[in-house]
């Protein structure tokens, strides 16, 4: 198994635990603002103010899932609300656009303020990585948005009554203009509009009601009727604006304006043809009306380009490593994601290459919240430096003299090795103890013995006022196999009660080196090693408690478990709580 890789500790955190200090840390607007803007932004020539919140409560949370070995996908609900002040239809002055964005951050180290962190970087985010789901509120632009602009466009003109060569033509729009004279008696009595396609184009027919009034008419002196306006317009439309220009008179002669009089007149139709080329000068008074209308691919990149602009300079510090231990720094975090496995696993230290070295390691979390692993070489490394300070003899050609009331030994050879289990025909992970030692009896020779065998670690959680701690019990001693060449009595003296496994400095020496091991391994990873830190990013107190240990060939793992606690109480907490700040009496 591969615990650490090129390194000499890591830290596993199961994915739901990671989710968990996601939320709580969101929480903090101050390092994760939800709310961004008002930013100005140009459409189609049309000034807009952009407001963007990002989400997580209960009805529309935020999430994220491993991607890849080096990305965490971030998936947010946002709202983004684009307004406009002037638009044709007032409806559409203000859109709430709403999605679900899916966001990629790098799992990456770097200095910060002179200490290396772990953390998510967006950095180089472009428009292309962001990926919008779940899009709704475009608007579509239909029959009632075209005649909500043409009634607003109305009511902006400077004036709805037009006269040329003495002959008047007054436009209405229901009661509208109240002051028009004569009141609105035409039909329809309110401007109509209507969508129709012609060769593949789409146009906007308006008919609108009109009074004309012709002073002076062959045969009859004055002529006066209600009737009705009758024209076509292109409809023009982009990504984000729909336009309608009405001083642009269709080249289609089957489209010209036209004039309907309700008063009979033998000269109706030649009235109506003079009245036709006056009113084309009247209706371009309605000027060119511009519709903010996003189609949903231009509503979606709208929402990429702004979610990318926001976020493609910003990255967040996740883990900082912390030693308790100033002759024991830590240091070169580099995180890997199991995505199969849903693991975080953040390495430490680097013992031996590059960075183009590094490689994920396995999962060795199992059932737990955590867990930190030490690799094999640094678990050697402190086992050496014990067996030096310890038994500085060993290795020499005197030895290392052990006085036991038992009887005196030399301890001249004394290794320590890691075992999987199953090896040695042992089914439990262990330290494997193998020697050479001379044993000093009054009454015999002095006999040379080698020995070798296991010993299992064993470790549990304590907790008290001050916290948790992982406590090193006494280590079991297994089968050992000695050499030995003296007679049964020699036994009797120098195996402990406790059996036949081992010679009484053997034992000792176990319990010495074994001991002192674990202990010094384990205390030193206590100090050494938070997992994580107790606070992340001033939002939530996290503990880690380790509360047992395993023995693998590739090194120490010790499983945890995760309290994390809100330092302090959201509008969501208090809402939970029923305890919201309510108005005065």
């Amino acid at each position: 198994m591969n615990l650490t890789s090129n390194f000499d500790f890591c830290v596993e955190l199961g994915i739901h635990s990671v989710k968990e200090i996601f939320h709580l840390a969101f929480k903090s607007e101050d390092r994760y603002p939800h709310n961004v803007g008002p930013l100005t932004r140009d459409f189609s020539g049309r000034a807009f103010t952009i407001n963007v919140r990002v989400l997580d409560d209960e009805d529309k949370p935020a999430d994220l899932s491993f991607q890849d070995d080096k990305h965490i996908l971030f998936s947010f609900p946002f709202e983004l609300q684009a307004q406009t002040a002037d638009a044709p239809d007032p409806a559409l002055s203000e859109i709430l656009l709403e999605a679900q964005a899916a966001i990629p951050a790098l799992l990456t180290a770097w200095d910060e303020d002179g200490d290396e962190v772990l953390g998510l970087s967006f950095f180089g985010i472009t428009s292309a990585d962001v990926d919008i789901s779940g899009l709704s509120g475009v608007p579509s632009i239909g029959v009632e948005q075209f005649r909500n602009a043409v009634h607003n466009a109305y009511e902006a003109m400077p004036v709805h009554t037009f006269s040329s060569g003495g002959n008047t033509v007054t436009l209405y729009d229901g009661n509208r203009d109240s002051t028009l004279v004569p009141p609105n008696a035409a039909t329809p009595y309110d401007i109509e509009v209507a969508l129709e396609t012609i060769t593949a184009e789409q146009y906007l027919k308006v008919t609108a009601p009109i009074h004309v009034y012709l002073p002076s008419v062959p045969f009859v002196g004055e002529y006066s009727s209600f009737g009705r306006l009758i024209f076509y317009r292109k409809i023009e439309q982009t990504d984000t604006s729909v336009t309608i220009d009405m001083t642009a008179e269709p080249t289609n002669t089957d489209l010209a304006t036209t004039v309907e009089l309700d008063n009979p007149h033998v000269a109706s139709s030649q009235i109506a043809l003079s009245l036709a080329a006056q009113a084309r000068g009247m209706i371009s008074a309605f000027g060119v009306i511009t519709e903010p209308a996003f189609t949903e691919a231009a509503a979606k990149q709208l929402l990429q380009d702004e979610i990318a602009t926001y976020i493609n300079t910003r990255r967040y510090p996740v883990y900082s490593p912390r030693s308790g231990d100033e002759g024991e720094p830590l240091s070169t975090p580099v995180g890997f994601l199991l995505v199969d496995d849903g693991v975080l696993a953040i390495l430490l230290n680097r013992r031996s290459g590059a960075a183009a070295d590094d490689i994920a390691p396995d999962n060795f979390l199992g059932d737990s919240e955590l867990a930190l692993a030490v690799g094999a070489a640094k678990v050697q490394e402190e086992i050496q430096a014990v067996i030096a300070e310890k038994f500085p003899g060993i290795g020499s050609d005197d030895g290392e003299l052990i006085e036991t009331p038992e009887g005196d030994a030399v301890l001249y050879e004394l290794n320590v090795s890691l075992a999987d289990p199953g090896e040695h025909e042992e089914s439990e992970g262990h330290l494997w103890i193998t020697g050479k030692t001379k044993v000093k009896i009054d009454c015999w020779w002095d006999p040379t013995v080698e020995f070798s065998g296991p010993v299992f670690m064993r470790a549990h959680r304590e907790d008290s006022e001050e916290g948790c701690e992982l406590v090193i019990d006494s280590p079991v001693v297994g089968d050992f196999d000695f050499d030995q060449s003296c007679c049964d009595v020699f036994l009797e003296i120098i195996i402990p009660i406790a059996g036949w496994i081992a010679l009484v400095v053997i034992e000792i020496t176990i319990d010495r080196v074994g001991g002192e091991v674990a202990e010094d391994i384990a205390n030193e990873q206590g100090a050494i090693i938070e997992p994580i830190p107790p606070v992340v990013n001033g939002i939530a107190e996290i503990t880690s408690c380790l509360i047992g240990i395993s023995v693998f060939r590739d090194g120490f793992v010790f499983p945890g478990e995760l309290s994390i606690r809100r330092l302090s109480r959201s509008a969501e907490d208090l809402r939970g709580m029923r305890r919201m700040p309510r108005p005065d009496p």
